[in-house]
């Protein structure tokens, strides 16, 4: 075993993996599960012609650019496929082609979510339109503002799921509850999250994680004395992966799941319905599980490790938010068993890599064990609500939350 506790094959395999896809640049489900082909249907293995991939890849774009943050890249990803999802039911119904609705959806979406690139964005939706042939022009106009009212709906749900709400409470005192580690102290990351409207669960506390062993317990020692051991025999591939799965550049880890899942669509020749469900259902996913884990840790509140052992040294930066538990579990964990279900001849390659996303907290030295065991449990709950709920291609979705 690796000092991560990682088998020591499939940890390499792993770090192959992610490196293969860093490489590409993360190139471009569950009852319903999308027909597989045996061969992709694209002449490109990495890259598929959809409305629905290329404007998922624009949207990266934009928030790589705008560096919006962790929380808001899910969720504008999430709203944005739901958006997408719903465009195409539309369409569909009406017999209009799908292209225009995705990016008339998309357009919409996005110009609400970044209003500083309102002039990109449409200048995007012109580029597309003008580079469709005059015979399917009009069509494909009208598309667009199926589309645009599809998206202009899920919008009026984003504007009420009370993500941008001002968190009030008051700290906890105590040596074993979470303080910042920012000098000077700043007020807790996410603390209002918990009230946030989900998609497929009722409410965030739905999945409450259980209540973690006490500072002082031979239990939590053990947990600590793991990071500890870690911090100080850390290797400089430990540290590697640590910083890989940081995800603090480009378009965030949301984006790095979003490239990942373009990647498998593509590689599966997924078609413009299935693609759009895939993407919603693994989004929303995510975003829920954020929810899950962010109430429990406001209920909490345990404190990372290096407040409780200063002498533990870090690959990685704190986040400014108690450590029970694991945000990477529960939204790695949640999108990973999405897409499991989703491509179930990869066998298991996605779960594969939210372990590893999970694993680099602690060897980054910022997580217990017992977080990420916590927010896998979160994550396999969340998932399962989310494939018996279901985005079925023929039908808007609803979120279920309140």
């Amino acid at each position: 075993m690796t000092p991560d506790c990682t088998p020591r094959h499939l940890h390499a395999y792993l770090l192959r993996t992610v490196m293969a896809v860093a490489v590409a640049l993360f190139v471009h489900g569950c009852a319903q599960q999308p027909a597989i082909p045996t061969q992709p249907t694209s002449a490109t293995p990495w890259a598929l012609a959809t409305s629905t991939m290329q404007w998922n890849d624009f949207a990266c774009e934009l928030i790589a650019r705008n560096q919006i943050g962790q929380f808001p890249a899910l969720r504008a990803l999430a709203y944005l496929n739901l958006a997408i999802h719903d465009a195409i039911v539309g369409a569909r119904q009406k017999n209009l082609p799908t292209d225009g609705a995705v990016a008339g959806a998309a357009a919409t979406v996005l110009a609400q979510l970044f209003p500083k690139e309102e002039q990109v964005i449409a200048a995007r939706l012109a580029g597309e339109t003008a580079a469709i042939g005059a015979p399917h022009r009009a069509s494909f106009t009208v598309g667009v503002e199926t589309g645009r009212a599809a998206a202009s709906e899920v919008m009026k749900l984003a504007k009420t799921d009370r993500a941008d709400a001002n968190w009030s409470g008051a700290l906890p005192v105590g040596d074993d509850k979470w303080s910042s580690r920012l000098q000077p102290p700043r007020p807790p990351l996410g603390a209002h999250f918990g009230q946030i409207r989900p998609f497929f669960l009722t409410t965030a506390g739905d999945f409450r994680a259980a209540p973690p062993p006490s500072i002082d317990s031979a239990e939590f020692r053990a947990n600590l004395r793991e990071v500890r051991v870690i911090s100080d025999t850390r290797t400089n591939e430990q540290v590697r992966i640590a910083q890989y799965w940081e995800g603090l550049g480009g378009s965030f880890n949301a984006g790095a799941w979003n490239a990942v899942a373009r990647r498998a669509i593509a590689q599966h020749g997924l078609s413009e319905p299935d693609s759009a469900r895939v993407l919603a259902m693994m989004h929303m996913a995510g975003f829920d599980a954020n929810l899950a884990c962010h109430e429990s840790k406001y209920v909490y509140w345990v404190p990372r490790p290096t407040q409780v052992d200063p002498q533990i040294t870090l690959a990685i930066g704190v986040p400014n938010h108690p450590s029970y538990p694991s945000n990477h579990a529960c939204i790695s964990g949640a999108i990973a068993r999405v897409l499991d279900t989703q491509f179930p001849d990869e066998h298991g390659l996605y779960w594969s890599m939210a372990r590893q996303a999970a694993e680099s907290r602690i060897l980054g030295g910022i997580h217990y064990r017992m977080d990420i065991d916590a927010g896998f449990q979160i994550a396999d709950k969340v998932a399962k609500r989310a494939l018996e709920i279901d985005v079925v291609s023929d039908k808007a979705f609803t979120p279920v939350g309140h």
